[in-house]
C-alpha cells in the first residue's frame, strides 16, 4: 500500500477525513502490509491514540513526541496524526515548516499527515502537500482558496454527492492525475479505538 501512496514525486501526502471515517484504521493497515515485506525500514509516528501505538509496537513503529526527535533520522517513514498539534500550518511557523520540508528531502523521509479537522488543511500546509488521500469529507468544511478545496472541486467521480465526498471506511480515494485510484484497506480490529465505547442510549 505504501507504494501506491508514495513514490519519488510524492513524499508528502495528506489524508483529510471527518471523524470516524476510518483514517487511523487505514493507516494501521498500510503499516501492517508494508511490514510483511520490509521489516528493516524505520517507521515513526506522532499523535496516534495510545491503544493504537501499543498495537503498532509489534510492527516496530516508534512513537515520537516532537519534530526535534526527527533531526537525525533518515531513510524512514513518518506518520503524523492530528498534525495541527505541531503547528506546521501556522504562518508564524513558516521557518519551522521550511526546515521540516528540507529534512524530508535531504534525509530521504516520506511523510503522511492526517487530521479530522478539515479546516486545518489551509494554504500554508496545502502548498507543501504533493498528493491527497481522501476519506469522507464535507465540501463546506474545506477552506475556500485552499489546495484541498481545489482538489475536491475538481473531483467528479462516483464518491461525490450533494456537498460531500463519501468514501467507504475500508477505502482510500487517491487524488491521482492519471486515473481514479482506490486503495482497499481491510479492517484492523486492534486499531479500532471506538469498538469499546458504551452505548449511552
Amino acid at each position: 500500500m505504501f507504494k501506491k501512496i508514495f513514490d519519488e514525486k510524492h513524499r508528502i501526502v495528506a489524508m483529510p477525513g471527518d471523524k470516524d471515517s476510518g483514517k487511523t484504521n487505514n493507516i494501521v493497515r498500510a503499516i501492517i502490509e508494508y511490514r510483511k515485506d520490509r521489516k528493516d525500514v524505520p517507521i515513526y509516528a506522532f499523535g496516534l491514540p495510545v491503544e493504537v501505538m501499543k498495537f503498532l509496537t509489534k510492527f516496530n513503529v516508534t512513537e515520537i513526541s516532537s519534530l526535534k526527535q526527527m533531526i537525525k533520522k533518515r531513510d524512514c517513514f513518518l506518520i503524523i496524526d492530528e498534525f495541527q498539534k505541531l503547528r506546521l500550518n501556522d504562518r508564524r511557523n513558516k521557518e519551522q515548516l521550511d526546515e521540516f520540508i528540507d529534512l524530508i528531502y535531504h534525509r530521504n523521509v516520506y511523510v503522511l499527515l492526517s487530521s479530522p479537522n478539515i479546516r486545518e488543511f489551509n494554504t500554508v500546509i496545502g502548498g507543501k502537500i504533493e498528493r491527497w488521500l481522501l476519506k469522507t469529507i464535507s465540501i463546506d468544511a474545506c477552506i475556500n482558496g485552499s489546495q484541498l478545496k481545489e482538489k475536491v472541486d475538481e473531483y467528479k467521480g462516483k464518491y461525490k454527492f450533494l456537498g460531500i465526498i463519501e468514501v467507504p471506511k475500508n477505502e482510500i480515494l487517491v487524488m491521482n492525475d492519471d486515473e481514479e485510484l482506490i486503495i482497499k484497506c481491510n479492517y484492523v480490529r486492534e486499531a479500532d479505538t471506538k469498538k469499546t465505547n458504551k452505548d449511552l442510549f
